[in-house]
Formats: structure tokens, C-alpha cells, sequence
């Protein structure tokens, strides 16, 4: 591991200071840590007035961090004083693991149709098959195994991870990143039932997405069946996502792994969708809708919230009062008991409701 010293850090911020440090240059670090770690020469980041404590104890040779929390280090540290923490925690980790670059070499082992278009520096790894008239921008690393079908249009300084399927007709922006084994553009969903089986719907939409869009691995999006299946720019999906046929995706949403999409849902610009959540179709989100991890949402939310549940299109506080009423049923009996002692001492007769 190579080290570092503080010095070469500060020149990524020409606005920051150091604290309690005469010389950055006699502070080195080969690594960046949580607070919490204890081996090595680390730097660390404090973001939040919860780890304080955390810091107070840490063992990393410099923290960078706010002059707002700086100033709650009873015991004098050395600090990188930034304006955001964690934005500099990006820029860090950045210089000290720089991303990879594309070295421009396309594998012997791959297959590219005659008519595909392949940008100027990009990379494409072992295995690959390309299609007709497919379009790879500049810059690209596409990794081995990778398969892009006829007429996909894949723009600039893409990320393609191993194994990835992209279907016809598939048009992608500049800056996408995709992990492993997710595919996009295949067919939607869609059967319909008559003369004793299902028959299937033919899907001949296509998938568009936008600029600076990132989606984990095992991901499925499936192309339109009418109109196309769109994804805004800037949006971050998780591992395990699945996004259904002819949905409508604002810009920069995020959704967790594990929760799906189903037919024409949409979605407004940053709305975030937790974990394990299931949108039932058809519904509309509006801009900067939260929905809870573990979530079934089968009614559309008529404004913007954070929203948790199933079934319920509870809002977070309405949630709250739910949990109560659901614990207190398990006293339901003992309550019935009460009221018809009551009734009995007090000489009420009613008539009890009949199932």
C-alpha cells in the first residue's frame, strides 16, 4: 500500500484547512478507515454528530471533518477541516483508489458484428458479442462475457460488468456503470388468457436510459410493450432490482435491492424506494416520495411523504399509530369481557352482532 501525507490531500481542497498540524507533510496514512479501525496509519472521515465519541477515541492519524464538529474534539487532533465530509470522503477515495481506465485493446476472443460502431479507447474483454449495428461510445470498459444484441446505442465512458445482457434495441447514455449478470431489454410480462392457455403479448417497446444511471447486479429491466420502458438520468439501483415493462422513471431516484417494479408504474425525480419494497402496477409516485423498506404499496400516494407498510399508503406518522392499534388487539377479548360485565351489572341488553 502506498503512503500518503496529509499534504498531498489538502491540494484536492484548495479551500480546506488542517488543524493542529504545523506540517502536513510529516502526517502519512497508506489507508483510509472508519474511525473505529485500529491497525495501520489510517485517515479517517467524521460526517455526523454520532460518531463524536467514536472520534474522540480513534486511533487514525488524521480525520477529516467539519469545523462545526472539529470544534466538539475536546483533545486537540488533527483535522482536514472541509465544508462537507462526506463529499470529500468521495474525492479521497477517488485519488487514493483511483477508478479504472480503459486501455483501448479489444479481446481476439470477441465477436463484433462488421456494422457495430466501437468508440475510440474503449475496452471490450474476453467473450464479448457484439451485434448489428450496435453503438459503443468512446471510452468504455466493457468486461468479459458481456452480450449487446442489434441496434443497442451504448454511450460514453460506460461501466459494463461481466456477463451482462443488453436486448435489441436498447439505448443507454453516457456514464452508465452495470454490475454482473444483469440483464436489459428483455421481453415485459405480458400474457393474456384465452382458449385455455395464456398467450403471450409480443413486447415491442424498447428500454432508454439516461445519463449518469447506475444498476447493481442480478437487475432486470424489461423493454416496453407498446411505449418504452424509460430510466432517468442519475438513478441508482441497487442489487436485485426489478423494474416491469412500460414503467416511467424520474431522474435520480433510488431504489434499494430486493424490490420491484411492476407494468407502468411511475415514478416522479427523487423518490427513493427502500429495501424488499413491491409497487404494486400502475401507480404514480410524485417527486421526492419516500417508501420504507419492506413496503407493498397497491394504492398510489397522493403526496409526497415517506410512506410505510402493506397495503396501508400509510404515511410514517399514521404508521405509528397503526402499531399501536395492532398491539392492543391481543387485548380485544379481555375488553369484550369487561364491557358485557358491565352491560350485565348496568342491566344493558344488546344484542350481539351476528357473523
Amino acid at each position: 500500500m502506498k503512503t500518503r501525507s496529509l499534504f498531498e490531500i489538502t491540494k484536492l481542497f484548495p479551500d480546506a484547512k488542517v488543524l493542529h498540524c504545523p506540517d502536513p507533510n510529516l502526517i502519512h496514512f497508506t489507508e483510509v478507515r472508519p474511525l473505529s479501525h485500529t491497525e495501520g496509519e489510517f485517515l479517517a472521515v467524521l460526517n455526523s454528530k454520532a460518531f463524536v465519541k467514536e472520534a474522540k477515541s480513534s486511533l487514525a492519524k488524521v480525520i477529516v471533518t467539519t469545523e462545526e464538529l472539529a470544534a466538539l474534539l475536546t483533545e486537540a487532533r488533527v483535522c482536514l477541516i472541509v465544508k462537507n465530509a462526506e463529499l470529500a470522503l468521495i474525492e479521497i477515495l477517488n485519488y487514493v483508489h483511483p477508478p479504472a481506465v480503459p486501455n483501448g485493446k479489444i479481446s481476439p476472443h470477441a465477436i463484433i458484428a462488421p456494422s457495430a460502431k466501437i468508440g475510440s479507447g474503449t475496452q471490450i474483454g474476453h467473450f464479448v458479442t457484439i451485434g448489428e449495428n450496435a453503438v459503443i461510445g468512446n471510452n468504455c470498459i466493457i468486461a468479459d462475457g458481456v452480450k449487446i444484441e442489434n441496434d443497442v446505442s451504448i454511450g460514453d465512458e460506460a461501466r459494463i460488468g461481466m456477463n451482462c445482457v443488453f436486448y435489441h434495441g436498447t439505448r443507454i447514455g453516457n456514464r452508465f456503470t452495470v454490475f454482473g449478470n444483469t440483464s436489459i431489454g428483455g421481453d415485459g410480462f405480458g400474457f393474456t388468457f384465452a382458449n385455455g392457455k395464456h398467450n403471450k403479448i409480443p413486447q415491442v417497446g424498447k428500454v432508454v436510459i439516461g445519463d449518469d444511471v447506475e444498476v447493481g447486479s442480478n437487475c432486470t429491466i424489461d423493454r416496453g410493450a407498446l411505449t418504452d420502458t424509460i430510466i432517468g438520468n442519475g438513478c441508482k439501483f441497487d442489487n436485485m432490482v426489478h423494474i416491469a415493462h412500460n414503467c416511467k422513471i424520474g431522474n435520480h431516484v433510488i431504489i434499494a435491492g430486493q424490490s420491484g417494479l411492476a407494468g407502468s408504474v411511475t415514478l416522479g425525480n427523487h423518490v427513493i424506494i427502500g429495501g424488499a419494497c413491491a409497487i404494486s402496477d400502475h401507480l404514480t409516485l410524485v417527486d421526492g416520495t419516500i417508501i420504507a423498506g419492506g413496503s407493498s404499496l397497491r394504492t398510489s400516494p397522493k403526496t409526497k411523504d415517506v410512506y410505510i407498510g402493506w397495503d396501508l399508503g400509510l404515511t410514517y406518522p399514521e404508521f405509528q399509530k397503526y402499531r399501536v392499534n395492532v398491539k392492543n388487539i391481543v387485548h380485544l377479548n379481555k375488553w369484550i369481557k369487561r364491557i358485557k360485565d358491565l352491560e350485565s351489572k348496568l342491566g344493558i341488553q344488546v344484542e350481539d352482532p351476528k357473523d
